[in-house]
């Protein structure tokens, strides 16, 4: 057995510790083990009273850490063999204490100061950069079929096999003077009809295709260009039904000749009409295009003078000349030959799609904008083209020419007109390709 108080090994019998005197009176006291009897059948357990029990001897506790004693206390510490001291628990910090740590003002000097490699001049404590952000432009996109191209392409299968088609066929069952009768194709309506209709399927395709490599200006010109074919084709509708009404007017005034007048509208009619709608339907698909795509904008100065170079060649065809008055552009001029309705409305269609597709495109001073403008005037640039220089045997102006002109040449605000748009829509090409490296260099 052991002292309850210093643990040291006692004998049996011993009154005292010899360790730290600790009386042991009742501790080393002999006890007598109790007599257990057994039995083959049932156990014999002993009476509960009559079992002695030994004390149990607690071991001496484990001292307490000095750092889980509060400060400021004086614990005391027995050891053995020598009389109880006061021992002093060493000081640590005191956690239930706080302190209070004054406020430092920092400059901003100071935290400019802080930054590796030193304050930069200029340099704003607090972002306030949000007025300087730009779009930047988005990454070219790679090559993806789109449904402007495909409507482009099907527009140009049109043109040229209008090229080739009938597009009238006029009968008589008698000669008669004055009707013309025969097959009228593009090259009897116009000599320079064809080449024109061409130029503009050329322009509307590649801008369908610059279109599919990510161009927003090469959906913007095959949208023009479609504009310029649809008005072409309602000229050409208006010229074939123009031949249709002089034939029709002579003959009810003919009444000495029995006579029977046949008109057909052939395939090459029809196509045209196709035509039309496609060149619609490629502008539409067009639109797809129309934001910025992160782009600079178009200077407006330069967008706005080519806006009314536009309508100054929009308006040109629609002066009269000679003995001809501003309201035969909507009316026939005597009751003689009563003009058809189309005829009119074809030369003010192509007239209005240009000035549309030149003044929304510039106005919109955006990159698409600008080649919606110059496929809008693809066509008329040719007719204007090969009519002031007479290519051709009988080459028409655009809108068929001024009526009382005594020849196909434009007349003189025409040719102002078209040379102030193209005057405009390339420097407006050049500032915004300039504009463009600019800011394409900046980001990079």
């Amino acid at each position: 057995m052991y002292c309850p108080s210093c643990g040291h090994h006692l004998e049996n019998g011993q009154k005292f510790c010899q360790n730290c005197g600790r009386s042991l009176v009742t501790v080393t006291d002999a006890t007598e083990a109790p007599e257990i009897t057994s039995s083959p059948d049932v156990p014999d357990v002993p009476d509960v009273p009559d079992v002695r029990t030994q004390e149990m001897t607690p071991l001496a506790p484990i001292p307490e850490p000095h750092w889980a004693t509060p400060a400021g206390d004086n614990p005391t510490t027995t050891i053995a063999g020598l009389a109880p001291s006061i021992v002093e628990a060493p000081t640590g910090p005191d956690l239930s204490a706080t302190t209070q740590i004054p406020a430092q003002s920092v400059s901003d000097t100071a935290i400019m100061a802080a930054i590796p490699g030193g304050p930069t001049d200029g340099f704003p404590v607090v972002f306030d950069g949000s007025d300087d952000l730009h779009e930047y432009p988005h990454g070219r996109e790679p090559f993806k079929l789109k449904l402007v191209f495909i409507l482009s392409v099907f527009g140009a299968i049109a043109v040229l096999m209008t090229a080739v088609a009938d597009i009238i066929d006029i009968r008589t069952s008698a000669p008669i003077d004055g009707i013309a009768t025969g097959i009228r194709t593009l090259e009897t309506l116009g000599t320079n009809l064809a080449v024109a209709g061409f130029f503009g399927a050329t322009v509307m395709t590649l801008g369908g295709l610059l279109a599919c490599f990510g161009f927003r200006w090469g959906a913007g010109l095959a949208g023009g260009a479609g504009l310029a074919l649809t008005g072409w084709a309602a000229l050409v509708i208006g010229l074939a039904e123009l031949r249709i009404a002089s034939a029709e007017s002579i003959t009810r005034q003919t009444t000495d000749i029995a006579f029977t007048l046949k008109v057909t509208r052939d395939l090459g009619f029809w196509l045209v009409v196709a035509v039309a709608i496609a060149g619609i339907l490629v502008f539409v698909a067009s639109l797809r295009s129309f934001g910025t795509g992160g782009w600079p904008a178009l200077n407006p100065w330069i967008a706005a003078v080519g806006a009314v170079a536009g309508v100054i060649l929009s308006v040109g065809p629609l002066l009269p000349e000679g003995n001809a008055t501003f309201s035969n552009n909507f009316r026939s001029p005597t009751t003689v030959l009563d003009l058809p309705t189309a005829y009119f409305t074809g030369r003010l269609v192509q007239l209005a799609l240009i000035a549309f597709a030149i003044v929304l495109g510039l106005l919109v001073v955006r990159a698409y904008g600008l080649g919606l403008a110059a496929g809008g005037v693809s066509v008329a640039v040719w007719m204007w083209l090969s009519s002031l220089a007479g290519i051709g045997t009988f080459p028409l102006g655009i809108a068929a020419g001024n009526f009382g002109a005594g020849d196909t040449t434009p007349h003189a605000v025409t040719t102002v007109g078209m040379v102030l748009t193209i005057v405009m829509l390339v420097v407006a090409a050049v500032l915004a390709t300039i504009g463009s490296q600019r800011q394409r260099h900046t980001t990079n």
